[in-house]
């Protein structure tokens, strides 16, 4: 059951789904479900699934046979993922506590999510428990800050013109940089077969402004950082000027983004 969604929860949503899947998380997609062994009639449950971006390629793979499910803690999100595609199943809880049944996915999937988990060895062990005996768990973390510099030149510019909580709102997604601790802590957890690879994707903003502003609309407001206009504004302005460097000849920000992307199994 999905509780009701707020108007700015419902906004914010939006505001990813419109601003950060198609400019970032939607390339990382492909690497995830290769890693969680997606393939046609699977019953795939995506943890963490935002507004339902990888849970939607998961079912184009699966087919009728198959079944995906989405699962997030966020209303906003599944309110916003309910209406693109209400033929996946949506699930409003935690990764600690899916309450769905043991041994019931052949894939899992967590794409950008563990860094976010108040309890990731609890998480962990819940994906444990619902894999298949032999099933197969796909989970991408992003590098660390400095292999994503233009997410730290970002975090700076909010440091400085908004405050330091908007700041970290930015650094956090990259806590989990150190690919071997993500490593232990899957080990830890039961799982085997684990295998890491760490590729580079483009990200591809229509404009400098574009980027920034999915964090100011997209992001801040998720850690409940929001802006009046005059004020996003004056960031936006200050970015053209300071992030000039990161623009192509057609206005495009476009840059390179590093990701750690896991690979593991459930013995069976």
């Amino acid at each position: 059951m999905v509780s009701h969604a707020t108007e700015a929860e419902r906004q914010a949503a939006q505001g990813y789904e419109e601003l950060f899947v198609p400019a970032l998380f939607g390339a990382w997609v492909p690497h995830v479900l290769k890693a969680a062994g997606v393939s046609r009639g699977a019953v795939v449950l995506d943890v963490a699934c935002g507004t339902g971006v990888l849970a939607r390629n998961a079912r184009d793979i699966v087919g009728r046979s198959g079944r995906v499910t989405g699962l997030d803690p966020a209303a906003g999100m599944l309110a916003v993922a309910q209406e693109l595609q209400p033929g996946i199943t949506w699930i409003q809880a935690t990764a600690e506590d899916t309450g769905l049944p043991a041994d019931s996915f052949d894939s899992v999937a967590t794409q950008f999510g563990l860094m976010f988990f108040q309890d990731r060895a609890a998480a962990l062990g819940e994906v444990f428990r619902v894999l298949h005996p032999g099933g197969h768990l796909g989970l991408a973390v992003w590098d660390t800050l400095d292999r994503n510099p233009v997410y730290a030149r970002v975090a700076m510019l909010l440091d400085d013109m908004v405050g330091p909580e908007a700041g970290n709102a930015v650094r956090v997604p990259f806590a989990l940089g150190d690919a071997q601790g993500v490593i232990a802590e899957l080990a830890a957890t039961g799982l085997s077969d684990i295998s890491v690879e760490t590729p580079t994707e483009q990200a591809r903003f229509p404009s400098i402004r574009s980027l920034v502003e999915a964090e100011l609309r997209g992001w801040l407001p998720l850690f409940h950082i929001h802006l009046d206009e005059p004020s996003i504004e004056r960031v936006l302005t200050a970015a053209e000027d300071q992030l000039a460097d990161v623009a192509e000849p057609s206005g495009e920000a476009v840059f390179p983004t590093s990701a750690h992307v896991f690979s593991a199994r459930r013995p069976g």
